[in-house]
């Protein structure tokens, strides 16, 4: 079982995380901002695996209708909003409904994530060589 502080009770550490991840979800060329993306998350002090685990548990399920709008390219999700939607998200009452998130199955096959997977681990390798 994956160990990983509640959302709520991490919030320093999770917000930058939460931008990070979100930025996936625009309607745009991500791969742009892939390495913005994987820096954010190689200084957070999450695993690859509990970086996994928040973008299929708490990003995904609120980020993924942007994926369907048709509004058009933009900036990206306002930090406040994203921060109140995911919290919402998580302290549902309808909890048992999150084990049908499909964010199981896109997330594994989503090419950006395996390249920001890997991006991120070469960020913490090279910050590792760094510091010794």
């Amino acid at each position: 079982m994956l160990s990983i502080k509640p959302a709520a009770e991490d919030l320093a550490a999770r917000q930058p995380v939460w931008e990070a991840l979100s930025d996936m979800f625009l309607d745009t060329d991500t791969s742009l901002s892939r390495q913005w993306r994987a820096d954010q998350l190689a200084r957070s002090p999450y695993s690859i695996d509990q970086l996994e685990f928040i973008l299929i548990n708490e990003v995904y399920p609120i980020c993924k209708y942007n994926l369907l709008s048709v509004a058009g390219e933009w900036a990206g999700f306002d930090p406040e909003w994203l921060k109140e939607k995911i919290l919402r998200h998580l302290g549902s009452r309808f909890r048992f409904l999150h084990t049908l998130n499909l964010g199981c199955f896109t997330v594994h096959a989503s090419v950006e994530w395996h390249a920001t997977r890997h991006a991120i681990l070469a960020a913490r390798s090279i910050g590792t060589k760094n510091t010794t």
